[in-house]
């Protein structure tokens, strides 16, 4: 049973926290201006940290309903706030050079995170795992893992330019704008097991790629110079935007089998180990173009009926032309563009991917013209910057 004692000063301590005045704007020039914080279990308003702050310990905060703000502290080398639950604002740490412990063993929820050169921040301490966040962009960091992050929604989650980042597995349901993982560890693994929906999505040089319950992306997909063999989208039944693979060196086998409508270009090009193209036997619609180019010796799109745009497959390898000629005979391909050409000294997209090199040449053609257009990778490279800025 407590003792009278304890009883009382528990109570003043609650009856101080009741009392403070927590809230307003506040900065954190040292170590010691902390004690601004100290008796409070939350705090309204905004908390940014100077530069002259080198052990960041915040004791006893629970809530902070405002922004957490980080920039320039080039002496701080830990964060630790144990008893902090929940940050509503955004959480900005940039340019701390030595930075190696973030500890926050409470936290779960976080209204934006915005991390940017943090280059000796190795792992985070997130016991409780923040599950939710709006959104999230960590580059130029030595995270190994995303341990700790375990988000079920995010509007944006770009996750780029991390050179020991070897595995980004969130258990995110959707992603409302843009889901960006890029130029990280060569071959880092890449698994979205329970993600659902998303508006976009950009994947670069992962070595293992899963999308298990991908259902529906309404804007883009892209896999580029990627060095996966495989990529299966099982429940993925349409694209709103284009769906393209360029120069994904290893790439031999890619599949949705329920994929029905694509609502931009369907590109594959330049992966130079995909000798089939006949993973997709449900596709119907393509409102774009569809763009082949590599060293495949068999392409087929079985159930295909309407193509807006025009159509190009291009392979260095021998090629029959049969099926997509009845296509454009047929009315299938409604746009001008027809190209159809094997065992070429070299294939090209007419989407801007990479072109592959080899000998030979059967064809058949009409209007080369089709040959020009907007390039899928640097339109994503250009969307890439923007978030990262």
């Amino acid at each position: 049973m407590p003792s009278l004692r304890s009883f009382l000063l528990a109570s003043f301590a609650v009856a101080g926290a009741l009392s403070a005045d927590c809230s307003g704007d506040v900065s954190i020039d040292s170590d010691g201006d902390v004690s601004k914080l100290d008796n409070c279990n939350s705090w309204k308003g905004n908390v940014a940290v100077g530069t002259g702050v080198v052990a960041l310990s915040i004791a006893s905060l629970q809530t902070l309903n405002g922004d957490l703000t980080i920039t320039g502290a080039t002496g701080l080398t830990s964060i630790s706030a144990p008893m902090l639950r929940s940050i509503s604002g955004t959480w900005t740490m940039q340019e701390l050079t030595i930075l190696s412990s973030v500890s926050l063993a409470s936290l779960t929820s976080v209204g934006n995170i915005n991390w940017v050169t943090l280059p000796a921040l190795k792992a985070l301490d997130f016991t409780s795992g923040v599950t939710n966040c709006d959104e999230v962009l960590i580059t130029d960091t030595i995270l190994t893992s995303l341990d700790g992050i375990q988000l079920q929604t995010a509007t944006n989650f770009n996750i780029n330019n991390n050179k020991y980042l070897k595995e980004v597995n969130v258990a995110l349901g959707n992603v409302s704008n843009a889901l960006n993982i890029e130029f990280n560890s060569k071959g880092v693994n890449v698994a979205f097991p329970d993600l659902v929906w998303a508006k976009n999505i950009t994947i670069r040089d992962a070595g293992v790629v899963s999308f298990p319950k991908l259902e529906s992306v309404n804007g883009t997909i892209a896999f580029i110079n990627n060095t996966f063999t495989d990529a299966a989208f099982p429940e993925l039944t349409e694209v709103g935007g284009s769906f393209a693979f360029n120069s994904n060196s290893q790439l031999s086998n890619v599949s949705a089998v329920n994929l029905e409508t694509i609502g931009g270009t369907f590109q594959l090009a330049n992966n130079t180990k995909l000798k089939d193209i006949d993973g997709f036997p449900a596709l119907t619609t393509v409102d774009g173009s569809v763009d082949f180019s590599g060293s495949f010796t068999n392409a087929t799109l079985p159930s295909l009926d309407d193509v807006r745009g025009g159509l190009n497959v291009q392979t260095t390898e021998e090629f029959d032309c049969t099926e997509f000629k009845g296509y454009k005979d047929s009315g299938v391909i409604k746009g001008n563009g027809y190209t159809c050409e094997g065992k070429l000294d070299e294939a090209k997209s007419s989407s801007g991917g990479s072109s592959t090199s080899g000998s030979g040449n059967s064809s058949d053609t009409t209007n080369s013209a089709a040959r020009a257009g907007v390039s899928i990778v640097s339109l994503f490279a250009a969307c890439a910057a923007m978030l990262v800025l």
